[in-house]
């Protein structure tokens, strides 16, 4: 069973009742993911929702011609699953574990179930899927209105944001390839490997196997406007 402790770091649980913690500890099941193991595929049909407890999981789409281009990585304390799920459609998108990635999953029938009879719960899955609209937004301008190391540093600043990284340290770790990275900004490999360069030539950035550094936040603030 899951703690009602753990269930309480879940945005999406803030705010529910003692009653409705302990009815997600008896009904959440816990999941684990080998590195590199599909979660689901896209053209699969939507049946749990996935909260992912430790590691971290690749969310990408298909192309015609069979190649992978990520979209977004759920860290923990998120959710992902939710496209396909609430209108039982096939999925637009797949998910695969980065790294061995623990997730908790909730079923369909069990979300309606929250959404009919927890009113706080079904605030907070507003609030989820208006922040991924958001998200998915902003990266679609980024594609369309800026250069790629405009992409790159606005990429950057975003994970800063959005993985809680300590004011004072500016630093991520990144289990992602170059070739993963090329595909999330659209671009190739080398473009990406040559851009990434030129920002540590900048003394912007500095990268050290996983681990990425900022060393100028004004100016990579200034690049990723370009």
């Amino acid at each position: 069973m899951i703690s009602v402790k753990q269930i309480q770091q879940y945005p999406l649980f803030f705010g529910l009742s003692d009653e409705a913690l302990e009815n997600l500890s008896n009904i959440l099941t816990k999941h684990t993911f080998a590195k590199n193991a599909y979660i689901y595929y896209p053209g699969n049909t939507g049946l749990n929702l996935y909260l992912v407890e430790s590691g971290m999981v690749r969310l990408f789409m298909i192309n015609s011609k069979g190649v992978e281009f990520l979209l977004n990585l759920a860290r923990p304390r998120t959710v992902f699953g939710l496209p396909g799920l609430l209108s039982q459609e096939v999925r637009p998108a797949g998910a695969a574990a980065l790294q061995t990635t623990i997730v908790l999953t909730m079923s369909r029938a069990d979300l309606f179930h929250f959404v009919d009879t927890y009113p706080q719960f079904t605030r907070n899955l507003l609030i989820e899927m208006s922040s991924n609209l958001r998200t998915l937004l902003e990266h679609t301008q980024a594609l369309a209105s800026l250069s790629l190391n405009g992409r790159l540093a606005a990429l950057i600043l975003n994970m800063v944001k959005n993985w809680e990284t300590p004011a004072d340290k500016l630093e991520l770790e990144l289990p992602l390839t170059q070739t993963d990275l090329a595909s999330w900004v659209g671009a190739s490999r080398g473009r990406v490997n040559r851009e990434l360069n030129k920002m540590q030539q900048l003394g912007l950035i500095k990268v050290e196997g996983t681990m990425l550094k900022i060393t100028d936040l004004p100016g990579l603030g200034n690049l990723s406007k370009s």
